[in-house]
């Protein structure tokens, strides 16, 4: 594992108007400002057949990652992704994970967070709230954000950003977390530019560069599921939403945020719904909706996301536009 994570950018003139054309296409990318409104799908993106172009794409701000004015925050952070990881962890309790052991020490209003900081730079505004310095190691439990891996995620992919490397957020489930138990989690896919492949981070567990064969990848799992090779009550958030919805449900959040968008956790697509109301049934159209997207989600190159777009932005029942009244 390379310590040092800088590295310069070199832009030609064509890669220089893509990465101009999606800046501007993410200045209206849907909940921005408002994530208590039901969002709309996310803008149309241009994907180049060039795979450097994709990748760029990564490299830059999503509505969720983008910290505004708060970026000074990220100068003179960590090079090491080890450092960073337990850094940002230090910012955060878990709500269910760890909040139990700091109940005296936080208001019950606060118990869980995540709805006042859906994104970074609310995050990052929060923090500085009950904190003035900033990121900072020495964080008191007090002072911390009630907040989760999907947190931790985007607050981990939106330095990386910064820094210009590529970072883009996963959602699916993990088996190190509970023992006999694939448990949901949000994490991270790094790119490591010396040995040109992505690479697993879960700032929230200060995990790096681990097996993929320890992350449930959302398209994967649905593959699985439709070859009856696996148990689907052996998947998700015991006592809330486990078995087949949750395989069901990370593969539409999970395309969202490869496409650009990292939603909430508590928000999801129509299709949800069908299989929550027709005991855990889909029609055949979104079985071959869910196949045709999780084939594609395979090798993310250039060509496949320009497919996955299509097919995101014109297809309703997977777009991300409910939301759980609670989490």
């Amino acid at each position: 594992m390379v310590n040092n994570i800088n590295y310069l950018i070199g832009l030609n003139m064509k890669t220089t108007i893509f990465i101009l054309t999606i800046s501007i296409l993410m200045q209206f990318s849907c909940a921005q400002n408002n994530p208590q409104k039901d969002d709309g799908p996310i803008l149309k993106n241009t994907f180049s057949k060039d795979d450097n172009q994709a990748l760029n794409f990564y490299r830059h701000y999503s509505s969720f990652t983008d910290p505004g004015e708060y970026k000074y925050l990220y100068k003179n952070l960590p090079d090491s992704l080890q450092e960073l990881c337990s850094l940002i962890k230090s910012q955060f309790i878990h709500p269910y994970a760890e909040l139990p052991q700091y109940r005296d020490q936080i208001p019950k209003e606060r118990w869980n967070e995540s709805v006042n900081y859906p994104t970074v730079k609310s995050i990052l505004k929060g923090l500085l709230t009950y904190d003035s310095r900033g990121l900072v190691k020495d964080r008191k439990p007090e002072d911390r954000l009630i907040l989760g891996c999907r947190e931790n995620a985007i607050l981990l992919a939106s330095i990386l950003k910064y820094r210009g490397i590529p970072a883009r957020v996963r959602t699916g489930h993990v088996t190190y977390l509970r023992p006999g138990f694939h448990l949901s989690h949000t994490i991270c896919e790094v790119w490591n530019e010396h040995e040109n492949r992505w690479m697993l981070v879960d700032p929230s567990m200060v995990k790096i560069d681990f097996s993929r064969e320890q992350f449930d990848f959302s398209h994967e799992l649905w593959l699985k599921l439709q070859n009856k090779e696996i148990d689907p009550g052996q998947y998700g958030f015991p006592g809330r939403y486990s078995g087949f919805v949750s395989i069901v449900g990370k593969v539409c959040p999970d395309l969202a945020s490869i496409l650009g968008t990292e939603y909430p956790v508590n928000h999801y697509a129509p299709i949800l719904d069908y299989a929550f109301e027709n005991n855990d049934q889909l029609t055949d159209e979104h079985i071959e909706t869910l196949n045709k997207i999780s084939e594609l989600m395979k090798s993310l190159d250039a060509e496949n996301l320009s497919k996955l777009q299509d097919i995101y932005s014109s297809t309703p029942q997977i777009q991300i536009t409910k939301q759980f009244s609670s989490q």
